[in-house]
């Protein structure tokens, strides 16, 4: 019996410690990976605030989704639902400056997250930024713990769409 009441408090000690941990830890997480691509930034922005070119350059969803588009036409006001098997997801685009930015909020397996997809000009070329932010949630903080494995997949991910868009718009 004094086992079974060990293991009990061991497994609580450690729930406790987990939670102390991530009281500590920040509320957000921010991920980022930029690319200087050979393109222009009106060529750029033209792709990244078309919800409709998303298959063929972010990686959401994978090759083999299923997409469904609404809203408005272009630019802001946009939304997309993707379906690869039993997993799915959505885009929005929230707000759009050309040339300059894009701010999409995507809700899909690695959770809700806000997006910007950012523009300038290089010396030759377009820099291009994509960053990914998200709330780790509150009490009992074991999300903020949590994040670090999250951190990997979503670090893959932009990539994926950094490379996506670097042989989209110099091909």
């Amino acid at each position: 019996m004094k086992w079974f009441i060990r293991a009990i408090a061991l497994i609580l000690l450690a729930f406790v410690l987990a939670c102390v941990v991530g009281a500590f830890m920040p509320s957000q997480q921010r991920i980022d990976k930029s690319v200087v691509l050979n393109s222009d930034v009106l060529s750029v922005y033209e792709v990244i605030s078309d919800l409709r070119s998303y298959p063929d350059w972010s990686g959401v969803g994978g090759a083999e989704s299923e997409w469904v588009f609404g809203g408005a036409d272009v630019e802001t006001g946009q939304t997309a639902a993707w379906q690869a098997g039993e997993v799915f997801g959505s885009l929005e685009i929230l707000q759009a400056d050309p040339g300059q930015f894009v701010v999409i909020k995507t809700v899909g397996p690695l959770g809700e997250q806000t997006i910007t997809l950012a523009l300038s000009e290089a010396d030759v070329g377009t820099n291009f930024l994509i960053e990914t932010e998200h709330d780790l949630g509150g009490f009992p903080y074991l999300n903020r713990v949590a994040s670090f494995r999250r951190k990997a997949a979503a670090l893959k991910a932009l990539k994926i769409a950094a490379d996506g868009l670097s042989q989209m718009v110099e091909s």
